[in-house]
């Protein structure tokens, strides 16, 4: 049987195109790879890997969500909070910051925002030396520093309000 390795790739269908393209090249740091015809843009975080992962078609009809979320992973929870503090700058919209408990992967530290159509991102990183225990979601203060950041994903503390 297949078997599914990773994601590959996520169209969107944008109602403000030129704002998405400069939010996922300028704000996420992708590489606006090559175009085709009808403004459709292709951005990949790597192109010796990948020509692309999300590309932009304009035209979106009302207020149509097509996606739950969009996750990118990244490799070290520092480089998560670094995104957290990105997007507090720039006013980008956070949803919520959480550690999802994979019974598997282990615990990640992960940071829900929207970029300017509304759709729901996230960037996520695995936590090192994930405990065996608890497996529940866990809120995460990203305002903490990052070794707090990794006791609370680890279940060590609790995080402190925002």
């Amino acid at each position: 049987m297949p078997k599914i390795t990773g994601l590959s790739h996520i169209v969107l269908r944008t109602t403000n195109h030129d704002k998405m393209v400069e939010f996922y090249s300028n704000v996420l740091g992708l590489v606006r790879y090559r175009e085709a015809g009808h403004g459709m843009v292709f951005l990949t975080s790597d192109p010796e890997k990948d020509d692309h992962e999300i590309a932009l078609a304009p035209g979106r009809d009302g207020d149509a969500k097509i996606i739950g979320h969009i996750a990118w992973r990244v490799e070290t929870p520092a480089e998560v909070k670094e995104f957290y503090e990105r997007f507090k700058e720039q006013g980008v919209p956070i949803d919520h910051t959480v550690s999802h408990a994979y019974k598997v992967m282990g615990n990640t530290v992960s940071c829900y925002f929207d970029d300017p159509d509304g759709n729901h991102l996230e960037v996520y990183a695995m936590v090192p030396d994930a405990d065996p225990g608890d497996r529940d979601n866990r809120p995460l203060n990203l305002d903490d520093d990052l070794d707090t950041v990794i006791a609370q994903a680890k279940g060590l503390v609790t995080a402190s309000s925002h």
